[in-house]
């Protein structure tokens, strides 16, 4: 091969010579899933971050604190006007209706002597004053549930049931009125058949609508309490871990900043942390005392009063008892004589202490046992004497007020029971304003402190951003 053959091959291959004459090409990385591009955020961007992370956090904060303190004052609001205008004032309804019942039997005991003497034996016009008095309590109460709209078919046929007392009681009234002689204890045949009729509808339909109304009111103030105590321990605990989340970042704040700058501390956040620290330790703290006076507001206000409330509204029933199978007689009483018995059993319960009653109570609830067992006395002395037939005097023991005597006794008992109820009522009434007024200034602390510290916040970003400009 001659030299200009060389020559013009190596002319002809210049690409495969300079593939030979070029090093071998680095072999290609895999693709790795899932691999991520860190991107790193410059001073200014990285201030704005946390900047606006601080400012969740206390927005977050702000409105946990603001809410739960709206939420609270509402419960514990909600929770007395059950309570003190709706629970109480059906448990007065019961408690009026059954002693209505009363008086208008006893109204029919009082007569002639039976000696021939032309005396007038017993009080009538003591119980005829104390039913009018009953009867306008018993409107009063109505008038006052009306406005409940929830209750409302439960108030109309109170008031449906009412008329038809009124009306049978009256005609009974009118009935004994055209026998002015007749004897005590011995009404006419139609009067005593009326006034059976009219216990019959307060028994079989005023009594029970009037017990489930009063039963649901208390039902509900229940729950309402189980709502403050449970809200004030979320809140607590809402509050509490927010707060703790948000010092911790601010804290973690401060400490970047003083290594990223070279500063010991920045004041405006270090007052904007303490703002924090503030509202955190007053929120505890005023929630904890909230839930505290809601547990004793219903502890030792709304449960005794409660059991004594239904404690005066069976009182009254007992005494109603007692006076219709007085005047109705063995034979159409039967069936009181039996409720009578019933009742009292119940309130040898409900008046009973049972743990509940404080070391101060316990003398005003033994007071009131004191007077129970006194009419039980007068009741036992009631029966002795109708059953020896001395009709006479066991009317004057039904009907006259004097120590000693059914009228005065029984009052005198139920004034003291309900004198001890209303004791209790006000125990509830004033720890439920305790447990609101444990947040007086809220929400205007927690939304002012932390507005605060969300400024604080931004004026301590400022002095930093205008390094870099």
């Amino acid at each position: 091969m001659t030299t200009s053959q060389v020559t013009s091959r190596r002319a002809a291959d210049p690409a495969e010579a300079e593939t030979r004459s070029a090093p071998p090409a680095a072999p290609r990385e895999p693709h790795r899933a899932g691999r991520r591009v860190r991107l790193r955020l410059t001073g200014p961007r990285r201030l704005g971050a946390r900047a606006a992370v601080a400012l969740l956090l206390l927005a977050a904060l702000c409105t946990t604190a603001v809410v739960g303190a709206v939420t609270v004052r509402a419960d514990t609001s909600r929770l007395r006007t059950t309570v003190s205008e709706r629970a109480a004032v059906a448990a007065q309804l019961r408690s009026a209706l059954a002693d209505l019942d009363a008086q208008h039997a006893d109204t029919l005991a009082p007569g002639m002597s039976a000696d021939g003497s032309g005396t007038y034996v017993g009080n009538q016009l003591q119980a005829l004053i104390t039913a009018q008095q009953r009867r306008a309590q018993v409107s009063d109460a109505l008038r006052r549930l009306s406005g409940d709209s929830a209750h409302g078919a439960l108030v109309r046929a109170l008031l449906d049931g009412l008329g038809r007392y009124d009306d049978l009681s009256g005609r009974a009234a009118f009935v004994d009125e055209q026998a002015p002689d007749r004897l005590a204890g011995h009404p006419p045949a139609v009067t005593v058949a009326m006034n059976a009729q009219a216990g019959a509808v307060m028994t079989q339909t005023l009594l029970p609508d009037a017990d489930a109304l009063a039963a649901d009111y208390q039902r509900q103030a229940g729950l309402d309490a189980s709502r403050v105590r449970a809200d004030t321990r979320h809140r607590i605990a809402a509050v509490g871990l927010l707060g703790a989340a948000t010092l911790l970042f601010l804290l973690w704040w401060q400490r970047e900043l003083a290594r990223d700058y070279r500063r010991l501390l920045s004041p405006p956040l270090v007052a904007g942390t303490a703002a924090v620290l503030a509202v955190c330790l007053a929120g505890v703290v005023a929630l904890g005392s909230c839930a505290s006076a809601a547990d004793t507001a219903d502890g030792q206000g709304l449960r005794p009063w409660s059991r004594l409330a239904e404690a005066s509204a069976v009182a009254a029933q007992a005494a109603a008892a007692e006076s219709r199978w007085f005047v109705q007689g063995d034979d159409l009483g039967r069936s009181d004589a039996a409720l009578y018995a019933t009742l009292t059993g119940r309130l040898d319960t409900l008046l009973a202490p049972d743990g509940q009653a404080t070391a101060a109570e316990r003398p005003a609830y033994e007071d009131v046992l004191t007077r129970y067992r006194r009419f039980r006395a007068d009741d036992a002395a009631l029966r002795r004497l109708k059953g020896e037939g001395r009709t006479d005097q066991a009317a004057v023991l039904l009907t006259t007020v004097g120590r000693g005597d059914i009228a005065f006794d029984f009052w005198d008992f139920a004034t003291t029971l309900d004198a001890l109820a209303a004791r209790q009522l006000d125990d509830f009434a004033a720890h439920a304003a305790d447990a609101r007024d444990a947040l007086d200034g809220w929400p205007a602390v927690p939304a002012g402190a932390l507005g605060a510290s969300a400024l604080l916040s931004l004026l301590a970003v400022r002095p930093r951003l205008a390094e870099y400009r």
